[in-house]
């Protein structure tokens, strides 16, 4: 079996996750060999450390002899660099969100459907054992008709006011704000489970001073079919999430985190739950397992960026809301 070669844009803590979990547990098929970063001790650490050609340019990475790219900069370069990828006829792996701005996005979608290259957008909640079993359950029909989908989150890095400092919440400009840069995570879960939203409406706090931030977000969202759902999510010191789904013949509770979740079915007409084991840890080498099955089997993945499109549709939309007051439309795809 030929080894993919692979090369990383962005060794930041994530870029630096992915190369050790790629070239420590794909060995024999495929191995990161290089680096793209826009600071300089990051790429000293990927040279001396990790053994990766590196540079600080995207165009000399990609004439590297690649198969592959890994994109998981700083959220408002994914656009430039994933058309580069494109262009030069490599694979893309992408972190949410996929850009800041729809144009973006647009251009994006473009280049990798104009090359054909295989694309896969890193929404972690699509690879993780819990979600999917509630994915499945609601594609077998367990749950009849979705009348609504909820889904809490909080991340325990804490808030700007208390002395904390996460960089998406200072910097908005580059990370497009909590909205899109994490809670894009939470709208992609209802999209993914119940199709797409036609209407989001969300309210937002912050203590960050004299700036456009957001550190607690919640939206409630109309979808096409009718279903209705809400969305929270904050970077506050509290770790925790709350996943609930209500069907006309069954609904169900995800709650906890890590070791303690507990995924409770309970079907309509029985007074007793059916406890389904459930275990919402990340993968450590998030959707990158998907990525190389797909460029191996040359299948274009149902987790691209023409999918995450509408995350970022709906997060710009509950952006809009917030500041205006007003319940957003969406166009549609």
């Amino acid at each position: 079996m030929t080894i993919l070669k692979g090369g990383v844009v962005g060794f930041g803590n994530i870029g630096q996750g992915l190369t050790r979990y790629i070239n420590e547990h794909k060995q024999g098929e495929a191995r990161i060999v290089a680096a793209c970063n826009r600071s300089k001790p990051n790429l000293d650490l990927a040279r001396e450390e990790y053994g990766l050609e590196v540079t600080h340019d995207m165009h000399e990475l990609v004439d590297m002899d690649l198969d592959f790219v890994l994109v998981v900069s700083t959220s408002y370069a994914h656009a430039d660099q994933v058309a580069i990828a494109a262009e030069a006829g490599l694979h893309v792996f992408c972190e949410k969100p996929i850009a800041l701005t729809l144009e973006d996005a647009d251009r994006m979608i473009e280049a990798v459907e104009s090359a054909g290259v295989v694309n896969v957008v890193n929404y972690s909640m699509r690879y993780i054992d819990a979600y999917l079993k509630i994915k499945a359950l609601v594609d077998a029909g367990k749950l009849g008709r979705l009348l609504s989908i909820c889904h809490y989150k909080t991340r325990a890095f804490g808030l700007y006011g208390a002395g904390a400092r996460h960089r998406a919440v200072v910097e908005p400009e580059e990370s497009g704000g909590w909205t899109v840069h994490h809670a894009c995570h939470d709208i992609d879960f209802l999209y993914w489970v119940n199709g797409p939203i036609a209407q989001a409406y969300a309210a937002t706090q912050t203590t960050v001073p004299d700036k456009d931030s957001e550190e607690v977000v919640l939206g409630t969202v109309v979808f096409e079919n009718g279903a209705i759902g809400h969305v929270g999510d904050s970077v506050c010191c509290i770790r925790d999430h709350y996943t609930q789904i209500i069907g006309t013949e069954a609904s169900l509770v995800l709650s906890g985190e890590h070791e303690e979740t507990e995924l409770r079915f309970h079907r309509e007409g029985e007074w007793r739950p059916e406890i389904i084991p459930a275990r919402d840890t990340k993968r450590r080498g998030g959707g990158t397992d998907h990525f190389l099955a797909c460029i191996r089997e040359g299948k274009q993945s149902p987790n691209s960026l023409r999918s995450a499109r509408h995350s970022l549709e709906v997060a710009l939309a509950m952006q809009e809301s917030a500041r205006s007051g007003q319940v957003v439309k969406l166009e549609g795809r």
